[in-house]
């Protein structure tokens, strides 16, 4: 390991943000490249690349890297690629087994011509826009001006002074805290 990765890593688990911006700087296009090439989608090679520098520095004071900082980054970022690949591949497992048929059958059950569908539209609105209220304040913000407002993560980022990445944050979370809630509605449809 040089001294210069020691010394950003010693920076790392201070938590300075220089060392941070040093990732982003020299590892993020290289990383996201890599991912893609394990899973084939930029958006997701991004968001798999941002959840670990986010990791990293929520995990800051725990962090321990005994080889060279470049060789830990992609390392980790092929195991998240693989984790992820793995999570795709029982999703699609699932989705598989439910037979064509099953879902003709629900669709017409649950249509938006019957009353029972009118019913549960109604109500799975309800409980979305509940959910979207008791988001925290800032990631309800970001989240309502994402989806409702239609604004990219750039112009997000520039209206609020965060940064881009704090912008995707706000999304995943408020994305995991709305698919927790609902997930009774989704099992239903399933």
């Amino acid at each position: 390991m040089i001294e210069h990765e020691t010394d950003i890593i010693s920076q790392l688990v201070e938590g300075k943000d220089s060392a941070y911006r040093h990732l982003y700087d020299h590892y993020y296009v290289r990383l996201c490249r890599v991912a893609k090439m394990y899973v084939g989608d930029a958006f997701v090679a991004e968001n798999i690349v941002g959840d670990l520098i986010f990791y990293l520095w929520e995990h800051h004071d725990t962090l321990e890297i005994h080889t060279s900082l470049n060789s830990y980054l992609f390392t980790a970022v092929r195991n998240r690629c693989f984790n992820y690949l793995q999570q795709a591949s029982v999703t699609r497992e699932a989705r598989l087994s439910t037979s064509s048929d099953e879902l003709l059958d629900i669709s017409l059950q649950y249509s938006d011509c019957s009353p029972l569908g009118e019913i549960i539209e109604k109500e799975l609105e309800t409980h979305i826009e509940k959910s979207i209220a008791n988001l925290p304040d800032e990631c309800r913000t970001v989240f309502q001006m994402s989806r409702q407002n239609e604004l990219s993560y750039e112009e997000i980022s520039q209206l609020l002074g965060i940064s881009v990445n704090t912008v995707r944050y706000h999304i995943k979370n408020a994305l995991a805290k709305l698919r927790s809630n609902l997930k009774e509605y989704m099992t239903m449809f399933l």
